[in-house]
């Protein structure tokens, strides 16, 4: 995985929808600071924002997660990004360290814990 240099950084509120970003978190994906604030973390995910509810309600009880998570770039690539979040005060955030654009012949980390194919991404291939 190559390093995001610096990390990419975005703040989400309850509903997902992003609320801060920084310039690498916007460099990364390929959107401006303006169109990513008005998106939530199921637009940019892949496959679909299917899992993103179930994950982000785990988050929310846990108050902390990292791993690996796919997001699609404005130009329609399909990335893995490293992440770390937690929840601090109240408020959700999330850290981007490193990414990898994916390959489709590999399969997706992660994905089969929410019923997911790893490697179409499709709910229950």
């Amino acid at each position: 995985m190559v390093p995001v240099s610096p990390p990419a950084e975005v703040e989400v509120d309850a509903n997902r929808c992003y609320i801060a970003v920084n310039d690498s978190a916007c460099e990364l994906l390929g959107y401006s600071r303006e169109e990513l604030l008005k998106m939530r973390i199921d637009d940019i995910s892949f496959p679909s924002g299917a899992h993103v509810q179930p994950m982000f309600s785990q988050f929310v009880e846990d108050g902390s997660m990292r791993g690996i998570f796919a997001l699609r770039r404005k130009s329609g690539e399909i990335i893995w990004v490293r992440f770390k979040s937690k929840i601090v005060n109240g408020r959700s955030f999330a850290t981007w360290t490193h990414y990898e654009v994916w390959e489709p012949t590999k399969p997706l980390p992660g994905l089969d814990e929410f019923g997911l194919d790893p490697l179409s991404g499709r709910l229950g291939q």
